[in-house]
């Protein structure tokens, strides 16, 4: 998966911090600029005190439309209908596949333990055209809270003075999002073969959906942990979705064994702790102390990450992947 040879050329380029200190380093400066969790808590503090805004008539009304669809229908309305009560406030929420603005709440299953009493304000009517027009304007609107979070966590990252630039605000969310159908788009390439089977093994009623799935998890894996830093580099380089891609592969390709080693820090921190927070969360206390919680771990660990590519980053030779950015 990665070259061992580039690897040890690397290493002996400069004796680069391992995975500890990266995230001691991404925490200590964190610690000198504690404000910026403050996007992230206020966020929360919305999601869980705020108007919450329901999706029941939109996913009933799309339950219904696929209901009709062969083989599918039943199940696929069966899961809408099951998430009816998807606040879309959440979507406010900046949501990737390596990185995610960290909120507490939309990690919960529920919200039902931490609801105030007598305080659950909600919005669960309206015509369903009208919030199939306010979901993607929530959806943008958290990409644009969550780039400049991002920008603003790379700022603390690289330990410099933090600014707020609308026009590099909308760039990076719009190649986020260029980046999310170029990852999509590139593991559909990849794994197409199993598709296909899944397909006619569905129409046939075969038993080896099982396996083909759990085979289809090898490509996404792999994917994920090649273009984990990809994100990273559209915040910090100002590089193009093809230029992240080619970034984030070659720093893994170079650090292969140590940028594995960050993902798995980086998935059980950031994957773990909200089990802790959800134990504090019965409560109006812990549930307070769960956001503050939340958003300090994760944000240390999101600068982590930025520490860690920049420093590999700037060792290996990046070529074009690297250069000005060119227009997305």
């Amino acid at each position: 998966m990665w070259d061992r040879e580039l690897e040890a050329q690397s290493r002996n380029v400069d004796e680069l911090p391992g995975v500890i200190e990266t995230i001691g380093v991404a925490f200590t400066r964190l610690l000198a600029r504690p404000w910026i969790v403050l996007g992230p808590i206020l966020l929360d503090l919305y999601l869980w005190l705020g108007l919450k805004v329901t999706a029941s008539p939109l996913f009933l009304q799309l339950a219904d439309f696929v209901r009709p669809v062969e083989l599918v229908g039943d199940s696929s309305a069966q899961i809408l209908e099951d998430q009816a009560s998807y606040n879309l406030a959440e979507l406010l929420s900046f949501q990737l596949f390596t990185i995610r603005m960290p909120t507490f709440l939309p990690s919960l299953v529920t919200d039902e333990s931490i609801r105030v009493d007598g305080w659950s304000p909600e919005l669960s009517g309206g015509p369903w055209w009208l919030l199939a027009v306010l979901a993607p304007l929530l959806l943008a609107a958290g990409y644009l809270i969550g780039s400049a979070f991002l920008i603003a966590v790379g700022d603390v990252a690289r330990d410099r003075q933090m600014h707020f630039d609308f026009h590099e605000t909308v760039t990076a969310g719009y190649r986020l999002v260029l980046w999310i159908l170029a990852s999509a788009g590139l593991m559909t390439l990849i794994s197409w073969p199993l598709i296909v089977a899944q397909g006619a093994f569905l129409y046939f009623g075969s038993g080896t959906m099982d396996l083909l799935l759990f085979l289809m998890f090898i490509p996404i894996g792999v994917g994920f942990v090649l273009f984990f830093f990809s994100a990273y580099a559209i915040v910090l380089d100002g590089a193009t979705a093809a230029q992240a891609l080619r970034s984030s592969y070659r720093v893994v390709r170079a650090y292969g064994w140590q940028s594995l080693a960050f993902i798995v820090s980086f998935m059980i921190v950031t994957g773990g702790f909200p089990y802790f927070w959800r134990l504090l969360a019965t409560v109006a206390p812990g549930t307070m102390i769960a956001i503050v919680g939340h958003a300090f771990v994760s944000t240390g660990m999101i600068a982590a990450g930025m520490i860690y590519y920049e420093d590999r980053a700037a060792v290996v030779d990046l070529g074009e992947a690297v250069e000005a950015p060119a227009t997305a």
